[in-house]
């Protein structure tokens, strides 16, 4: 990715969930099964401490004279069993490793039993569990429970499986309102004065981590979707920065319930915005909590990319209301059967709301992504074992997100989207309310559609890594014979030696020559189909569906200029995906790639600039030499230049929100990695007049012209940038002036920076991604490196626990053998749990860019002599 744009994603990308890191908590005991939940929780907010009363109803299933359930900096003033009409006082051992409490009896009980605890705890800054969220005006007390920190906030068997319904109170300051799952039923004075008491409609059956609570002085704007009320809240001074969430939630809510046929199962829907929050978003459910950026914007002057943003992250959280909170897994081994399917449900219901927003080329885009990263050798399987708490927080990446929804899109054209539908419906009415397993889900998926999906499910979900298709076809007597071989590819020659993986892959072709589809399965290493007539010319990645890579025999697709005008925009990107991988893996010449681009950019679509600019950047950025950076510069800006010149840099009032965002890149590469002169200087006077015009104008091109500015910025535009981030009014205007301090690269400036992220000044939810976004600058990361390290224990105490990987893997941009064997060895001396995979991956990275360095530069200086 181009550093300004990777500056971007770094910064605000949606996060996944954050929980505990600590490694030796342990899977609860079965023999005790919660049925119940009443529990009142009592904040008292300025001194950041809470306490709470509780009694579980639960099932055991067998005399035991011991009860094991999760807690986690929970202290216990009381705790008793009843059972049978006999109260037994429990002593009450815990262990902060395990992060469990086990209520020791004198008498063995069994069968119905309540359990009653009275409890205290702490409001955290960690925003995990029951913490204090603050704004300069006042603090907050919120939750945030995925995976594993509803422990946190009151003792509870704290499993998926485990689910219950739950009876929530809350006792709040009187100015104060809570929002809680269910919809408000009392509130009624007391106890004590200035006190007030707020009771929740108790829920449908939820796990723990699907809890929560908000307590403080939201306001919300209202609307609805059917009969269904939808408030969207946030804090009193963000509130009319609401409005478009409460449109865009109805309308979203009303397509979900249609393309279901499930109505939304919750009685209410409460959607909040929350000033400091580790995640994008959680689907609490009917209680779907958002970090501001994600959740507001500005109806004035919000950018369409905001909003396109904003639409897909709350259709994400609603598609979970169904997907995750009416039909749970498991375990967590399987949480993509939450994550991923809410991935592949969200630009369904976009597209519903802006077609624009949502085509099939974004979604071959996000299916390049996935494989990119299942070509690591560290990848992992979709299904993953994981036990402990950092275990799990380590499946929360783009194998359960992104690589599950763009196995769920093959899946689905495979075999048509109304029956694909179909099986998804059963599969929801059949488990709702209750758990499901990954084998629950293919079982009836293929029961109810008849199509062998199970085994193309299991064959994707059970292994690691994803297949590269060889294509190969000849035409005899009048029949186009078609030979396919699959192998597993990998992102570097060194990781490729004895693997032996076969998946059962639903090939979705299309014949150029009559434009007709084939459907393939392919299930051994290499098999033969026949085509009626003569048609060598296949495309076997039918609308850029397929979870695999493709190559093609020499002569079948090296007509660019015909597969320029028979090529969808969806099927482009696929196909300039797959090439660039091969090229990134040492199997494909990246003169033969530059030829491809330069004839698939002369029709200046959108998408294909945007599929592009990041392979521009690298090839900049890792294959040019002193000797040859001026012609490869003089190249880009004979490719981009006419593209620069028909967008303009003002936008037209009817052009497609495509075409902002291809302004935005093309500029920025013609700034970063074409060195244009002209560009540079108009980005500094565009910067000035952003400045002094507080962001009149683009918004989509406001982030990128600060970074060119600040790129070669003093001390005296850094300053200006600084106050104004510090000063924002909205999340997009904060997020607008924060990127660009990433950019600068005085080292003074850098070491502000980093010394800024650090203090209490910065959101903890904001630290990680901007120290990673300074890393990832190629010109910083030798100051900010050395500092980093040194300031490691600080990090470690200030940041997220989760977070920790995403400074891992900003070290991805290094491409030398030095820098490698320097991350090794600090990666090594510094473990953090749940980030040894990023760990790993980062290094792989590292390594594949030398390789790639070596194995292309040469051929990158054999193209641009050819091309002058």
């Amino acid at each position: 990715m181009k550093k300004a744009a990777l500056a971007v994603a770094l910064l605000f990308g949606v996060a996944p969930p954050i929980s505990a890191a600590t490694a030796g908590a342990t899977r609860l005991p079965q023999n005790v099964i919660p049925k119940h939940y009443r529990i009142t929780l009592a904040p008292d907010i300025p001194a950041e401490k809470f306490s709470g009363d509780e009694t579980i109803d639960v099932e055991l299933m067998e005399p035991s004279t011991t009860i094991t359930l999760n807690a986690a900096a929970i202290e216990f003033d009381d705790a008793s069993v009843t059972s049978g009409g006999r109260t037994q006082r429990a002593q009450v051992a815990v262990s902060a490793a395990d992060q469990t409490a086990t209520l020791s009896l004198p008498d063995a009980v069994s069968g119905a039993a309540s359990i009653d605890i009275k409890f205290r705890g702490t409001l955290n800054e960690k925003l995990r569990g029951f913490y204090i969220s603050k704004t300069p005006r006042r603090k907050y007390a919120v939750t945030q429970f995925e995976s594993t920190d509803a422990r946190r906030a009151f003792p509870s068997f704290d499993e998926p499986a485990m689910k219950a319904t739950f009876d929530v109170s809350a006792v709040i300051d009187t100015s104060d309102i809570a929002i809680g799952n269910g919809r408000v039923i009392s509130d009624t004075p007391g106890p004590g004065d200035g006190k007030h008491t707020v009771k929740f409609a108790r829920t449908k059956p939820l796990p723990t981590y699907l809890i929560a609570l908000l307590v403080g002085d939201f306001q919300c704007s209202e609307g609805s979707a059917g009969d269904i009320p939808i408030r969207v809240c946030a804090t009193p001074e963000k509130v009319p920065l609401t409005k478009f969430a409460v449109d865009t939630a109805s309308k979203e809510l009303n397509f979900y319930n249609d393309w279901y046929g499930i109505k939304y199962p919750f009685e209410k829907l409460d959607v909040i915005g929350i000033p400091d929050f580790a995640a994008g978003a959680m689907e609490n459910a009917a209680a779907m909590t958002f970090r501001e950026s994600a959740l507001l914007v500005d109806e004035k002057s919000g950018s369409p990319s905001v909003r396109r943003r904003v639409a897909s992250i709350i259709a994400h959280e609603l598609a979970h209301q169904w997907f995750g909170d009416l039909v749970t897994m498991r375990w967590w081994d399987d949480i993509w059967l939450n994550e991923g399917f809410a991935t592949w449900m969200t630009p369904k219901a976009v597209a519903a709301l802006n077609p624009a927003w949502s085509t099939a080329a974004t979604d071959a885009q996000a299916t390049g992504r996935a494989l990119t990263t299942d070509s690591l050798a560290a990848t992992r399987a979709i299904h993953t074992r994981v036990e402990t708490p950092a275990e799990i927080e380590s499946v929360f990446d783009q194998i359960a997100y992104g690589k599950t929804a763009a196995v769920l899109r093959m899946a689905e054209s495979y075999i048509g989207p109304e029956l694909f539908r179909i099986g998804i419906r059963a599969y929801l009415t059949k488990f709702s309310y209750n758990n499901a397993s990954a084998e629950d889900f293919w079982s009836t998926m293929m029961e109810s559609t008849k199509q062998p999906l199970d085994r193309i499910f299991s064959s994707f979900v059970l292994q690691s890594g994803a297949p590269l298709v060889h294509v190969e076809t000849k035409c005899e007597d009048g029949t186009t014979r078609v030979t396919l071989s699959q192998r597993r590819f990998f992102a570097s020659r060194e990781s490729a030696g004895g693997s032996k993986e076969v998946w059962t892959i639903p090939v979705v072709a299309r014949t150029l020559d009559k434009d007709s589809v084939q459907r393939f399965v392919l299930d051994q290493p290499t098999q033969n189909f026949s085509l009626s007539g003569c048609s060598p010319h296949l495309f076997i990645n039918a609308n850029g569906r397929g979870y695999y890579r493709s190559d093609y025999a020499p002569g079948l697709l090296e007509s660019d200029r015909r597969l320029q005008d028979s090529l969808t925009a969806a099927e482009k990107v696929s196909l300039i995906g797959d090439d660039w991988a091969l090229v990134r893996a040492g199997q494909k010449n990246v003169a033969d790639y530059l030829g491809r681009v330069e004839v698939f950019l002369t029709d200046h679509n959108p998408v294909m600039v945007q599929s592009t600019v990041s392979s521009l950047a690298s090839i900049g950025d890792y294959l040019t030499t002193d000797a040859d950076r001026d012609r490869y510069r003089a190249w880009v800006n004979r490719l981009l230049s006419p593209i620069a010149r028909e967008v303009g840099w003002t936008p037209s009032a009817t052009e497609s929100d495509e075409t902002k965002q291809m302004r935005s890149e093309t500029l920025s590469v013609l700034a970063e990695v074409g060195n244009d002169v002209e560009v540079k200087k108009r980005a500094r006077e565009l910067a000035r007049s952003i400045i002094e015009n507080n962001m009149s104008g683009d918004r989509s091109l406001a982030a990128n012209i600060l970074v060119i500015a600040a790129e070669s910025g003093d001390a005296a535009l850094y300053e200006e940038i600084r106050a104004k981030a510090e000063k924002a009014k909205s999340p997009e205007e904060y997020r607008t002036y924060l990127a660009p301090l990433q950019r600068f690269t005085d080292p003074t400036l850098i070491r502000r920076s980093l010394e800024w992220a650090l203090s209490p000044q910065m959101r903890s939810q904001d630290r990680a991604l901007f120290i990673a976004g300074i890393l990832s600058n190629d010109q910083a990361r030798p100051i900010a490196w050395p500092y980093v390290k040194e300031h490691w224990s600080e990090i470690e105490r200030l940041i997220p626990p989760f977070t920790i990987g995403r400074i891992m893997a900003s070290m991805s941009r290094a491409c030398s053998p030095a820098e490698r064997d320097e991350v090794k060895a600090f990666f090594a001396a510094h473990p953090a749990a749940g980030s040894e995979r990023a760990a790993r991956q980062t290094l792989e990275r590292i390594n594949s860019c030398i390789a790639f360095r070596e194995q292309q530069g040469p051929n990158l200086s054999t193209f641009l002599g050819a091309s002058k």
